[in-house]
């Protein structure tokens, strides 16, 4: 399978959006994609993720499970009395994968537990997926950032890329300072990506365009 898990330093910093727009851009370039949303909470299915990413991906919503509760998988499951076996999602996900491109989306945060015994963790050691981390650029994002990259390092995973989100307007000098110490921080192999205030749909493809060479894809 070749591709992406794409994680996040906590919830809201913008997972979704950066994979829509890797999806939409591999799109453009003529790739086959196919855009996992693994678990959704806080709503009915397929939820508001799993759209923008089959839309991204232009195929239908594809998410293995939605839980009421705006709780962490595990915990939104157990309040409707169900349980997720982990690995029949890690079943499902490779069912679904593409020929060409699968990205899955996960949960939350790197430890986010999904069902017993199955956090985001051992979700992408299970796919043996590349990860990649999106992280909102704001007050907190280098400690944030850093420990995620150093514990998905340690689980035996790699890192393909940071992808720091400007999700606060108006722009601070703080966002440039967060990418200069990121840089720093991170060094000169792990690639640091933008993601800006992004126009839903339409300028997904152009959002995620610059991405591609530093994450390997060729033209």
């Amino acid at each position: 399978m070749r591709g992406w898990l794409v994680t996040g330093t906590d919830t809201e910093v913008g997972k979704t959006v950066a994979t829509a727009a890797l999806a939409a851009a591999l799109r453009a370039r003529g790739h086959r994609v196919r855009a996992l949303k693994s678990l959704a909470t806080g709503g009915p299915a397929p939820g508001e993720d799993a759209t923008l990413l089959g839309l991204a991906a232009q195929h239908e919503p594809s998410v293995y499970a939605c839980f009421h509760e705006p709780a962490a998988p595990l915990r939104a499951a157990r309040q409707q009395g169900l349980q997720v076996n982990g690995d029949d999602l890690v079943r499902w996900i490779r069912a679904q994968a593409s020929p060409g491109f699968t990205l899955v989306e996960g949960v939350g945060g790197w430890r986010v537990p999904l069902a017993p015994g199955l956090s985001v963790r051992e979700l992408a050691q299970a796919l043996d997926l590349p990860v990649l981390v999106v992280a909102a650029n704001r007050l907190g994002v280098l400690n944030h950032s850093l420990l995620t990259v150093e514990s998905i390092q340690a689980a035996g995973c790699r890192v393909a890329g940071l992808i720091l989100n400007r999700i606060q307007q108006p722009q601070s000098p703080l966002m440039a300072w967060n990418a200069e110490d990121l840089r720093e921080q991170l060094g000169p192999d792990l690639p640091l990506l933008q993601l800006g205030p992004v126009q839903l749909p339409e300028g997904l493809a152009a959002a995620g365009t610059a991405w591609l060479g530093p994450l390997g894809v060729g033209p």
